[in-house]
């Protein structure tokens, strides 16, 4: 894996399904535009017709296959998408990057090591945010949706969390910054917590 040489800066934002992640994402993207910054929000898989195609997959397929059909996702995604704003200066913030496919993944049985070399040629985000919440109010979050993914039946909530927390020090052994927000509530106290990162990062402090 590589670490991102470009001007532009690479965030990425993943946690257990009914972290509460998504919410946070679109508080970032109101406060951070109103902060004048020049931002490219993103996600995995992505709306080209790949990524509509893995988000369709995700359901029929799992272990080694979705794994690889994820992966060439995020290929595609780096160079249509992400790489070309990395050059531009911009700050990408992607909702699901390397540490989802290290949780989702490794719960379809597919080995760490298989996981990293397949990705071995993505960049590196420089900053990575871990979004996790306690088990209750995952289970409550995601008795509110009308559909859910087969990740999330089966109160697999733990299991999420064993894998994030494996994934983290894997990314942080590669030199990752890492900044982990429990979201239970506060999520005002949080979005300016990671905001104050994201503006260290960009200002190099």
């Amino acid at each position: 894996m590589k670490i991102n040489e470009f001007s532009g800066k690479l965030i990425a934002i993943d946690g257990p399904n009914g972290s509460g992640k998504t919410t946070i994402i679109n508080e970032l993207r109101s406060k951070l535009y109103k902060l004048g910054y020049n931002i490219s929000f993103t996600k995995e898989p992505t709306e080209s017709e790949l990524g509509m195609y893995t988000r369709n997959m995700a359901e029929e397929h799992g272990g080694l296959t979705l794994a690889c059909i994820v992966a060439a996702n995020r290929y595609e995604h780096l160079e249509k998408d992400i790489v070309p704003n990395l050059k531009n200066g911009k700050i990408v913030i992607s909702d699901r990057y390397i540490l989802s496919s290290l949780i989702l993944q490794r719960m379809d049985d597919v080995s760490e090591k298989f996981i990293i070399d397949i990705n071995d040629n993505i960049i590196l985000p420089d900053l990575q945010i871990a979004v996790m919440a306690e088990n209750d109010i995952v289970q409550a979050r995601l008795l509110e949706r009308s559909h859910l993914t087969r990740f999330e039946k089966g109160g697999q909530t733990e299991t999420e969390l064993h894998y994030l927390n494996i994934g983290i020090e894997l990314l942080k052994e590669k030199g990752v910054n890492v900044l982990q927000i429990i979201n239970n509530n506060m999520l005002d106290e949080n979005v300016n917590r990671i905001i104050d990162n994201i503006v260290r990062l960009v200002e190099g402090e």
